[in-house]
């Protein structure tokens, strides 16, 4: 405490120096003015001044008299001192760094032994901060009636306090204010240095440089000095802005910082964003770089780990003042030992929503991931999960937690707070990954009660190999007996279960990983076979819900059978330096192909022999196949079109496509007659909502070729900038017809009908589009195009809640709407019913909108009909159909749990 007094006294001096300088200078005013109130000025002043130095003189000699004493040497606690001989010094680490354990702390000099009273722990402890009794009481004024005494290790309090002295006046963290900014900053980790440069510089203040030498010897090797503060830590502030002595959490928290390498240099912390999630509350971690190394990644991890044991230490006791620093490290450990228990039985089942068939794929899935994003872990969990309920197998892949993420402190019982050695935070590790792999099969089993297995794979990937370290079936049955309350006997736990793991002195070793997230037991490669190729039959509720009998009435891909007829023949080629290789392929092509009762692949098939035999196709496996699939002439005058276009040769693409469009449509090869209709989808979810609205439709559906498409599309695009309306018109009518749900031919249709002037019946169709319209993009357009119709009408509301609307739907386009809306309001002001540039509420924006006759979309008949097919291609396991209806879902909501359900859907298999 000598910097504390030395600060003072060069503070109080100079102060009375001050006030003699301004008492003479009153004295002289005094007499020259005959002025009263100058010499009672003077007077005050040379009070003050006395009284100063009269204070100093006799706080120095107290302190004169009390270092004459003999001070009484206290010896090292037996275990204290044993810890301090066995400690391991850190590489590149001074051996006389303090650590944890042998750094004095109010915890353990401030402990009661054994039949020890209070006094005489207080006059043989070495000098605790803040219990001097020279201080004068003013500097602890108005302080001490806020101020809690330092608790001891076990809750009791000082010696200090317990004698009647002053109490240590300590602020408190505020988690919420500390929080909300790292969230807020764009650069966080510069908010967490000033945290813990602000609680290093109070230690300082309040303790003494020895105290805050011990959050420096918390840095890794070679770290960056921790940095001065400029900012506090958001606690609670004395009236008299007096300097707080960091609480207990906030000296815990600035600790668990240092060690994760806050202020390491021995790697580039990556940029990054803190969000917290909307389900478990907790604090996540976002990097914005796509690639990171694997230290990097640790030091990630271990800073977020940290901002969890903050938010944890925070907001679980009920009296933060009674919390010491010990009992934050023991809440870390005891969450990551008793993470188990948050969950209930087996007989407690996770909820499901309405609409949902409880034993469903989709609701299993959403369950799953609903509760997994509810858990409260110390730790982040990375997993993927696959589900087959039909199977009853539930599996999931656990990138474990490694040993260097856990914390470099931990609390040992009569120890206190000291370093963890590698083998103690492998044990950590070790268990934690066993209750973690326990926590997530009960999860499963809590999903349905079809789920008979949970297969957990536990592996760590580092920088240099794929470890896996647990692999178990955890089933239904066996799993029922355990106590989740109590897990503490691991062995006991697992043993059951004949897990594939290997225990050694408590940590777990590399084993052979048997099973795969991509075994046909999670994952059946039937769920991926082409939806135009399925023979599969829907049940009565799903065929309702998908408006199809069957999984072929979900198709969009016209060339699916030549493309699976393609990939046979890719690979059956013979190679070109083979003798005779071109009649072998002939005849193979033939063989796999000419025989076909589609007539399209018999075309096909005839086509690419007529290429190979004089040489116009190449002998690249790929090239052959695209011929097959793709080489008629409609396709390859497409391709040519679209290049003409792209080098904004319009003439020269209408040129290409009019030969050999003309005779397609003379002749009405795909014209709606017959009880026969031609479509074109771009999407499952378009065909699939083409299904519900037509469902009573006795007329057969056929696919267009996507050329054919493509080719009115292109026709439509050139005659247009060839200022040939009328035609523009005609082929995009062509294009609404096949595809009534597309957003290319409804927004190419309104763009024809505005340059041919009719606004009404463009402004018509685009009402009509919206009213439809099922995904972000086309939404956000829709929005876009209806702005400048009602601008050009003078309704600048509606167009400002229609820009509005399109930026919330489509953010890309956020640009080009400013400029136009600024645009617009320069032109506008002054001008009665201008364009406002204050944003509006949503609830203002759908009052706009409806006011205009302009649909609020999406509908909240679209929005029902989109969840119940969602469900009832998920539950169908029509994987194509599926996957592109929970991806446009978490494009309108990128919530985790729509996320997580997304991932939980297999790529295609190799095969």
């Amino acid at each position: 405490m000598t910097h504390d007094r030395f600060s003072s006294r060069h503070i109080l001096i100079p102060g009375a120096g001050a006030l003699a300088l301004v008492a003479a200078l009153g004295c002289y005013q005094s007499i020259a003015l005959d002025s009263v109130g100058w010499a009672l000025t003077a007077g005050a002043a040379a009070l003050g001044a006395g009284t100063i130095l009269a204070f100093t003189r006799s706080a120095a000699q107290s302190r004169q008299a009390s270092g004459d004493q003999p001070k009484t040497a206290t010896p090292p606690r037996p275990e204290i001192q044993g810890v301090r001989e066995g400690a391991c010094t850190a590489p590149g680490e001074k051996d006389a760094a303090p650590d944890a354990a042998a750094a004095p702390s109010h915890q353990a000099l401030a402990q009661r032994q054994p039949g020890a009273r209070t006094s005489e722990l207080a006059a043989t402890a070495p000098e605790v901060p803040g219990a001097q009794a020279d201080e004068p009481a003013a500097a602890h004024g108005g302080v001490a009636a806020q101020a809690e005494a330092a608790p001891a290790e076990d809750g009791s309090p000082t010696g200090a306090a317990a004698d009647g002295e002053p109490a240590i006046a300590h602020s408190q963290l505020d988690y919420n204010a500390v929080s909300e900014r790292i969230v807020q900053s764009p650069d966080p980790l510069a908010e967490l240095k000033l945290l813990v440069g602000d609680i290093r510089t109070r230690m300082a203040q309040t303790d003494g440089e020895d105290a805050a030498r011990e959050l420096d010897a918390a840095r890794l090797p070679g770290d960056a000095p921790l940095v001065p503060a400029t900012r506090g830590t958001g606690g609670d502030a004395t009236p008299d802005a007096a300097v707080l002595s960091p609480s207990p959490v906030e000296r815990f928290v600035a600790r668990m910082l240092v060690e994760a390498g806050l202020f390491s240099t021995d790697t580039e912390l990556p940029r990054m964003s803190v969000v917290r999630s909307p389900h478990s509350q907790m604090l996540f971690v976002r990097v914005e770089q796509r690639e990171l190394s694997y230290l990097a990644r640790l030091r990630v991890l271990k800073i977020e780990a940290a901002l969890n044991a903050m938010r944890y230490a925070c907001t679980y006791f009920d009296d933060p003042q009674d919390v010491t620093e010990a009992d934050c490290y023991k809440l870390t450990q005891g969450l990551a030992t008793s993470v188990c228990a948050q969950s209930p039985g087996l007989d407690v089942p996770l909820e499901s929503e309405e609409g949902e068939d409880p034993d469903g794929e989709w609701a299993v899935r959403r369950k799953i991931a609903a509760a997994i994003e509810d858990m409260q872990l110390p730790y982040r969990l990375e997993q993927h999960f696959r589900v087959n309920v039909a199977d009853g197998n539930v599996g999931f892949h656990v990138d474990l937690t490694p040993e260097r993420v856990f914390p470099s402190s931990v609390f040992v019982a009569g120890l206190g707070v000291v370093q963890s050695s590698r083998e103690m935070r492998r044990k950590a590790a070790s268990a934690y990954a066993q209750r973690v792999a326990i926590l997530l099969a009960a999860t499963a089993f809590r999903a349905s009660s079809k789920i008979r297995h949970a297969w957990v794979i536990g592996t760590v990937d580092d920088a240099h190999a794929h470890r896996c370290y647990l692999c178990v079936d955890f089933d239904r049955w066996r799993f029922r007996r355990l106590d989740l309350n109590h897990v503490d006997n691991l062995p006991r736990a697992m043993r059951p279960f004949v897990p594939n793991m290997r225990v050694e002195n408590d940590i777990l070793r590399p084993v052979e990983q048997t099973a795969d997230l991509a075994d046909s037991r999670f994952s059946p490669t039937w769920r991926h076979m082409p939806v135009g190729l399925s023979s599969r039959r829907l049940p009565e509720r799903l065929a309702r819900a998908l408006g199809a009998p069957s999984v072929s009435g979900l198709a969009i891909e016209e060339a699916d059978k030549r493309s699976l007829i393609a990939s046979d023949i890719m690979l059956n080629l013979c190679p070109p330096e083979e003798h005779d290789a071109t009649r072998r392929n002939v005849r193979m092509v033939m063989e796999l192909a000419g025989n076909d009762p589609d007539p399209t692949v018999r075309s096909a098939a005839e086509r690419l022999v007529r290429g190979m035999i004089d040489g116009t196709v190449g002998t690249d496996p790929m090239d052959v196949g695209e011929e097959f699939v793709r080489g008629d002439a409609l396709d390859r005058a497409c391709e040519r079109a679209k290049e003409c276009l792209t080098k904004h040769d319009a003439a020269g693409a209408k040129a290409v496509l009019d030969p050999v469009v003309g005779p397609v449509d003379e002749a009405g090869l795909f014209s709606d007659k017959g009880g026969v209709v031609w479509r074109y989808f771009a999407s499952y979810v378009d065909r699939t909502l083409y299904n519900r609205q037509h469902a009573d439709d006795p007329h057969a559906l056929l696919l267009v070729p996507d050329a054919y498409f493509a080719a009115h599309f292109y026709l439509s695009v050139a005659n247009l900038a060839l200022r040939q309306t009328d035609a523009a018109l005609a082929h995009a009518r062509r294009l609404r017809q096949m595809a009534p749900l597309d957003k290319h031919a409804n927004l190419q249709l309104v763009r024809c009908l505005e340059e041919a002037g009719r606004a009404d019946e463009a402004m018509a169709a685009l009402t009509e589009f919206l009213r439809g319209a099922h995904d972000p993009e086309a939404i956000g357009l829709g929005y876009y195009r209806m702005a400048s119709f009602q601008m050009a009408r003078g309704n600048a509301l509606a167009a400002q809640a229609c820009y509005q609307s399109a930026m919330s739907f489509m953010p890309s386009i956020t640009p080009i709407v400013v400029m136009e809306v600024t645009g617009l309001a320069a032109q506008s002001q002054g001008e009665k019913g201008g364009l406002a540039l204050s944003p509006m509420s949503q609830q203002e924006v759908e009052a706009t909108l409806g006011y205009h006759g302009v649909p609020v979309a999406p509908t909240d008949e679209i929005s029902k009909t989109f969840m119940e097919c969602t469900r009832a291609s998920m539950d169908a396991e029509v994987y194509p159909v599926a996957r592109n209806f929970v991806s446009v879902l978490a494009a309108f909501d990128p919530d985790d749990v729509i996320l997580q359900v997304l991932d939980s859907m297999e790529g295609v298999p190799d095969q």
